[in-house]
């Protein structure tokens, strides 16, 4: 029995209706992301300045302060060339977050501005020659961006915070940035202008709640001690709230948990022992005993991490790779007896080379992966700007002159280097062992259930199309990968490198 013409017509009509429907629930759940497909063209410059900034870094004939000189201008290189006209944004070029370009613009300047700050704070020159821009006024840099940024009147404006808005992350960063240069920034501010800094500042009180992360809860409270050091009002009503969840994630031998779910990762040291570090300073009275006793812990297990070949890498925001060796440092600088400046200075000279050495600065900026950009592992929260945290590590040693020991000091070999080792961090279930031939390390998880070697779920066509008609990232989670695998090695990764030359560097198993 043949259909007539009619029924087919209402047949087709009605597939129609419901795939339109289906779509458009699917854009309900995921609504495109705001300036999406607005993308920035890498500057021409770095032509010349990703080779000048290689050789300048791997050159040990010249004094280690001059090199890191060197990469501090080859970043301000980048936060130049990507510079929006007003100062308050840098969009550099890369894969956007899920936060939408805006956001992604204010975490270009917001994760700059404290390594500008602290390279002040050290006492160092405000103004700099940059190789192909000229001379700079680092000082004018953070006083445009913050006063465009911070002004509601202004198409500038930052936006207003939300709560558990990613706007919260970076107020914290502006405000440490604001900290280390109240002596010539702050002080030099007319009083409107610190008004809409401290207004602006003051909305992350309580953002952080619900959050899944304990670190979050880190954010407003810098911000919170930041306002009360520069004079600005500033409620504490949620502060002891954030602070009391900080603490309650603390398991012991220095290490935090952040999360349920997310267990015991590098955020131990890019993200908990450097916030407790300023608030610390900021604020003496904040239980300092309890920090420097935990910092002291957490140093004496995660000094054997480092290796002179990368790291054991696992967990989220990989990309942030640099900064792993920012509590190192900032022990040294606080307390040499938990780790002598030399070391500290040679796992952050170790780690900086290996990945420099590896396709991980390019076009004025952090690659969004391990090494070289890598869509399997960059989280969809993460964009172009985001990897600016991996700068965190110099942050804390630029807060210090260049005539500090941590300058000076002979450098010493890191643990990996000196003998074999193995031993266990009981608070965080984890096993390590070196290797002092190969200069192995690799993390053994003892609470491990699953599969030994989880793959990496590819970022295909599939997702690329869904990113095309949604215009928001797909990128794969591939969360079981980044933490249920029985072991992770500093060499080879689970997540691929390339290696001097450009040889890509994979694990049998994982890929």
């Amino acid at each position: 029995m043949k259909r007539s013409p009619q029924l087919a017509r209402i047949v087709a009509i009605s597939i129609l209706f419901i795939g339109l429907l289906g779509f458009a629930g699917l854009q309900y759940k995921f609504p495109p992301v705001d300036g999406y497909r607005i993308k920035t063209t890498p500057d021409a410059r770095f032509g010349q300045l990703d080779p000048w900034v290689h050789s300048a870094l791997l050159d040990e004939t010249r004094p280690v302060s001059a090199r890191y000189e060197d990469l501090f201008r080859y970043f301000i290189a980048g936060f130049l060339a990507y510079r929006s006209e007003d100062g308050a944004y840098a969009f550099y070029p890369g894969a956007p977050s899920t936060n939408g370009r805006q956001v992604d613009g204010l975490e270009g300047f917001a994760r700059t501005a404290p390594l500008i700050a602290a390279w002040l704070h050290g006492g160092r020159e405000r103004m700099i020659e940059i190789p192909e821009l000229g001379e700079v006024d680092l000082l004018a840099l953070l006083r445009d961006g913050v006063t465009a940024g911070t002004d509601p009147s202004l198409d500038s404006y930052w936006g207003d915070i939300g709560l558990r808005n990613q706007r919260v992350v970076e107020a914290a960063d502006i405000a440490l940035a604001l900290w280390l240069t109240k002596e010539q920034l702050w002080s030099s501010l007319d009083e409107p202008t610190r008004a809409n800094i401290a207004a602006w500042l003051a909305q992350t009180e309580g953002k952080s709640r619900g959050a899944r992360h304990a670190n979050w809860r880190l954010f407003p409270m810098l911000v919170n001690r930041v306002l009360n050091d520069l004079g600005m009002p500033a409620s504490d009503k949620a502060f002891d709230e954030d602070w009391q969840v900080v603490k309650a994630s603390y398991a012991g031998d220095g290490w935090f948990r952040d999360g349920e779910h997310s267990g015991f990762d590098y955020y131990n040291a890019w993200s908990f022992h450097y916030a407790l570090h300023w608030l610390s300073l900021i604020d003496p009275q904040l239980e300092t005993d309890f920090i420097d006793r935990a910092r002291g812990e957490f140093v004496q297990s995660f000094r054997y991490f480092i290796t002179p070949r990368g790291l054991p890498i696992y967990g989220r925001s990989i990309c942030y790779r640099t900064a792993a060796t920012a509590p190192l440092i900032i022990a040294a600088n606080r307390d040499p007896n938990s780790i002598a400046p030399g070391e500290a200075r040679r796992a952050l000279d170790r780690v900086w080379r290996y990945f420099v050495n590896r396709g991980a600065l390019t076009d004025g900026m952090l690659t969004q992966g391990y090494c070289e950009a890598n869509m399997q592992i960059l989280d969809r929260y993460s964009g172009p700007g985001s990897c600016l945290w991996g700068t965190r590590s110099l942050i804390a040693a630029f807060m210090v002159p260049p005539d500090a020991p941590l300058w000076t000091d002979p450098e010493l070999p890191l643990p990996v280097e000196q003998a074999d080792f193995e031993m266990t961090i009981d608070a965080a279930q984890l096993r390590l062992t070196g290797n002092r031939e190969t200069g192995v390390v690799t993390v053994r998880k003892l609470d491990h259930h699953g599969a030994a070697n989880p793959r990496l779920k590819p970022d295909d066509w599939r997702r690329r199309a869904a990113e095309w008609v949604f215009m928001r990232p797909f990128r794969p989670a591939n969360r079981r990968a980044k933490y249920n695998a029985a072991e992770y090695s500093s060499d080879p990764v689970f997540c691929g490198c390339l290696e001097p030359g450009g040889t890509s560097a994979r694990v049998p198993g994982y890929l």
